[in-house]
């Protein structure tokens, strides 16, 4: 856990705070109870959450990208925001 806090002081460097703060307030208040995050699936893994890829559709929207890779070109450049999203940056995003 040490590593990751490290990690996410160094990312704060390259994401503007206002950006953190805006994504950070604005997951806060979203209510996702509605959305099941891990549906059941017989087909094979779990996949990735729901919650997160709605966050980072949230993102797409706010940003005012055109394509999915624009959002994971940023993403993966702005590993906070991806953190923030719900997705564990220590792993390869979607």
């Amino acid at each position: 856990m040490y590593q990751l806090q490290q990690v996410l002081n160094i990312i704060d460097l390259f994401t503007s705070q206002p950006k953190i703060d805006f994504y950070t307030s604005l997951f806060c208040n979203l209510d996702l109870s509605s959305i099941p995050e891990f549906p059941p699936s017989k087909f094979g893994p779990r996949g990735y959450s729901r919650h997160a890829l709605f966050r980072a559709i949230i993102v797409m929207k706010a940003e005012k990208f055109g394509e999915i890779s624009d959002l994971i070109d940023y993403l993966n450049n702005n590993l906070i925001i991806a953190h923030l999203c719900g997705f564990d940056i220590t792993k390869k995003l979607p």
